[in-house]
């Protein structure tokens, strides 16, 4: 009786160690497991930042646009170039900025990079006291005609001149005679534009037609750049 007691016994406590034992090992390794995220000095995978474009520049090129106030109509784009000489641009970096009126507003400028900006803002600063520099949007860069110094904005043309009176004023001068503009704006006598061969040409017929007559009015010639 005694024996089988202990044989009783003795399979009690191997059925329960059996039976404890898988438990207590899957609770090893789920701690084990937890540990290992837990404690892991393995990095972090990346995660995705959306990239930010500095403001006023082009998608494709580091160009930076910038616009020139305080010009008048006497300033030349190489009055500019000689100001900015440090940011070694070119005419074709420069366009200025006319009203309906063709009053110069300013000068947009085409900077090559950011660096060529800034050293633009210290000349500016330096020698350029009557002048202005801010950034600028390349939208308003893309929305003025380039006028290259081949057109002439002719002023005081008489009310009853016709296209032949122009034709006529300007004899002797390279002009194109297929592209002569007349024109008028609220508050300022008529006007005319011109476009001719070369800026050459332009600037020619401005120095030996200025101020000339057509028909009984003075005329007052200015080069578009």
């Amino acid at each position: 009786m005694s024996l089988l007691h202990n044989a009783i016994r003795s399979s009690s406590s191997t059925c329960l160690i059996r039976t404890v034992h898988p438990n207590q090992g899957l609770r090893s390794l789920l701690s084990g497991s937890l540990s290992h995220r837990l404690f892991s000095t393995e990095p972090a995978p990346p995660t995705s930042q959306s990239s930010t474009k500095p403001l006023f520049q082009s998608p494709s090129s580091g160009l930076v646009y910038g616009k020139l106030s305080g010009i008048t109509k006497t300033t030349l784009k190489s009055d500019v170039l000689s100001l900015l000489e440090e940011c070694k641009l070119s005419v074709d970096d420069l366009k200025v900025d006319y009203n309906p009126s063709y009053t110069p507003m300013g000068m947009m400028v085409q900077f090559p990079s950011r660096s060529a900006y800034d050293a633009a803002l210290r000349a500016v600063a330096r020698k350029g006291r009557l002048y202005r520099l801010e950034r600028a949007d390349r939208a308003i860069w893309d929305s003025i005609q380039p006028y290259g110094g081949k057109y002439v904005l002719l002023q005081g043309i008489p009310p009853n001149a016709i296209l032949e009176d122009i034709e006529r004023f300007l004899a002797g001068c390279e002009y194109d005679p297929s592209d002569i503009r007349l024109f008028s704006r609220p508050g300022a006598s008529r006007m005319a534009l011109v476009r001719f061969v070369s800026a050459t040409a332009a600037m020619s017929a401005t120095i030996t037609k200025n101020r000339g007559f057509c028909l009984n009015n003075q005329i007052s010639m200015h080069v578009l750049q």
